[in-house]
């Protein structure tokens, strides 16, 4: 039978792969962002929030940030996982693209994307602050669908309703969500994956409750699965981003640490909501459940 040996959530935020110094490039793109009014949040920041943001602070995260990646990456290598399921959400959403609260990609390989034309850049929902095409995620990994197929069965029988994929837009490929699993803690030995999408896009977004059961799903389903293979299980995402709720962080956090479940699965809603990328938190309640 499977058996998960490794589990962890992880952010892929982009301060994670940019050096401290250059952190003002990604403040000029937010600040062009159409989902919210830059000059609104600044009115309404908190003052204390300039010593945070001074170089010196934000080299001292970003080393604490790469030291907790480095040990993730240890631990992940001694665990010797066949398979990696990630649990996360594709960012590169386009108006025509039918989003499903819950999805398993089942096809062979996770390609890597090739060079978005500027049509479809334009029509991206974050239109004038996708990120451009990086040569890394042009790469194309390996994907499992026998688990696939199995975990897709066996969720559809635990009462969940299944999105499944076998093919990415070949202009878009696998979503950077996915491929930091490789780029982040795989860089010299690539598992195969199963990625396993959770939502966080409103309307088709779950609630915290239902999360915490599709974890508790997931888990039972990778149980059932009848070969003897060693799982990795990835949350990627979160927490808090692009505006920040660090007291609904260290909410999660502190639930995490204390097996708080039922604030985990009490989570408000419109605090996850008030940043683009807050709900990617979704994907850590998923996880806690399968580890519980």
């Amino acid at each position: 039978m499977a058996k998960i040996v490794f589990a962890f959530g992880s952010s892929h935020g982009p301060t994670i792969e940019t050096r401290p110094e250059n952190w003002d490039d990604i403040v000029a793109r937010d600040m062009k962002d159409p989902r919210y009014r830059y000059e609104d949040l600044l009115r309404n920041a908190n003052p204390a929030l300039r010593k945070e943001i001074t170089l010196e602070e934000k080299q001292r995260r970003w080393n604490a940030c790469q030291i907790a990646i480095a040990k993730i990456k240890t631990n992940l290598a001694e665990a010797k996982p066949d398979v990696a399921v990630v649990v996360s959400n594709p960012h590169s959403i386009l108006p025509d693209d039918t989003i499903a609260v819950f999805g398993v990609f089942r096809g062979e390989t996770l390609s890597g994307r090739t060079a978005l034309s500027a049509e479809r850049q334009s029509q991206t929902r974050y239109s004038g602050v996708a990120h451009p095409p990086k040569e890394r995620h042009r790469r194309s990994y390996k994907g499992y669908p026998a688990m696939a197929e199995h975990l897709i069965a066996a969720l559809v029988d635990d009462g969940f309703d299944i999105a499944s994929m076998e093919n990415y837009r070949p202009e878009l490929g696998v979503d950077d969500a996915f491929a930091c699993f490789y780029t982040h803690y795989q860089t010299d030995a690539f598992t195969p994956m199963v990625p396993v999408m959770v939502s966080r896009y409103l309307p088709s977004q779950a609630t915290p409750r239902r999360c915490f059961q599709f974890g508790q799903a997931l888990r039972r389903a990778i149980d059932a699965w009848p070969e003897n293979k060693r799982i990795a299980l990835m949350a990627s995402g979160g927490l808090s981003h692009q505006i920040l709720d660090e007291e609904l962080d260290h909410i999660v956090i502190d639930a995490l640490e204390k097996k708080d479940f039922e604030r985990l699965r009490t989570l408000p809603r419109d605090r996850l909501n008030l940043g683009p990328g807050t709900p990617e938190t979704l994907n850590w309640v998923a996880l806690a459940a399968a580890m519980d």
